[in-house]
């Protein structure tokens, strides 16, 4: 029997088998550079490796200079923790949860909301359902095993999530700027400004997760007062008769939110985002123009920022290709 994934052809009374997934989880595998020592990166030339300093030279790179992806990438990273059960999205967590299991987190189960339970990131994949992202796992099965067996269970140790806009008190809004209900039948008339993705798996991830992480570029437009529309509680909600657990929410509330600027923690007493890490070469001044509520810096100590090891790893070989980690700031 040929192995493969098969439909019954009621027609021709046989076995019609779809190979065009397992071939492609097969060509990503094959085709993986992350099989390669990290000092070195096989490029398309059959035969010819690229090393670290050729491939400085071609991004315009410096080894011990991270870019503002490559900041917040490290940083997301630290903060999972080995033995870690990660609920982590696709896009910049997955990034980030690729680089923690290549360094010091070795022994962290990577959980995608698909239902893909375990599986070694060898090469970065484009979706929660992809077939790159099932190579080695434990257990491939189903969104509803993934929130129900394993999150409501209480096997969610950590969130890693992104959002468009994140307030003060750490909720995230990955819905809509403006109206959420379409033109057609909104009060005033007019639909939204901007319509995202939406939730996802977002909410319920921050709502049964013990730890969220939230990774966002640091712009006053990205972090409000309040958030136009409460998507995701990640951090505490509100002030103290108006917080998560006085909403039901019985686990979480610890958050922290990562910028390509600082970190920031909610104050255990009144929920608020206040600056706990500076990133090197960035100003108290710059933090405070890119927040839209008088953010407290008077706990902050100065980042170390990337180690040399961590960049060539994050580089060579969770995202060679940068696919990721090659995107720049608008404006």
């Amino acid at each position: 029997m040929r192995a493969g994934f098969g439909v019954w052809s009621v027609k021709s009374g046989e076995w019609s088998v779809l190979f065009l997934i397992k071939s492609f989880a097969e060509q990503s595998i094959n085709n993986s550079t992350l099989h390669t020592p990290h000092s070195t990166l096989q490029t398309p030339k059959e035969g010819y490796v690229m090393d670290y300093q050729e491939y400085l030279d071609k991004y315009g790179l410096e080894a011990k200079e991270p870019t503002y992806m490559e900041m917040l990438a490290v940083a997301v990273s630290r903060e999972i923790e080995d033995g870690a059960f990660a609920f982590v999205g696709t896009g910049l967590p997955l990034l980030a949860a690729g680089l923690a299991q290549q360094t010091h987190a070795k022994n962290m189960t990577v959980i995608l909301e698909a239902g893909t339970v375990g599986p070694r990131i060898e090469h970065l994949p484009l979706s929660v359902a992809d077939p790159r992202a099932a190579y080695q796992a434990s257990t491939l099965s189903s969104l509803v095993d993934a929130f129900g067996t394993i999150a409501a269970r209480g096997y969610c140790t950590v969130g890693v999530l992104g959002a468009a806009e994140c307030d003060m008190y750490g909720n995230l809004n990955s819905t809509s700027m403006g109206n959420y209900w379409p033109k057609g039948v909104s009060e005033d008339g007019k639909g939204p400004a901007t319509r995202f993705t939406g939730s996802g798996g977002a909410n319920s991830i921050a709502s049964l997760a013990d730890k969220t992480i939230a990774m966002m570029v640091h712009e006053k437009r990205r972090f409000p007062q309040r958030v136009q529309y409460l998507t995701t509680v990640a951090g505490m909600r509100g002030e103290p008769g108006e917080n998560r657990f006085d909403y039901g929410l019985f686990r979480g509330g610890n958050l922290v939110v990562i910028s390509d600027l600082c970190k920031m923690r909610p104050d255990p007493v009144s929920g608020i985002l206040y600056v706990t890490e500076i990133f090197p070469g960035i100003s108290p001044e710059r933090i405070t123009d890119a927040t839209g509520w008088e953010i407290d810096l008077s706990r902050a100590v100065l980042d170390q920022g990337p180690l040399p090891e961590e960049l060539e790893i994050l580089r060579m070989k969770v995202d060679p290709s940068r696919l990721y980690l090659g995107r720049k700031k608008k404006g």
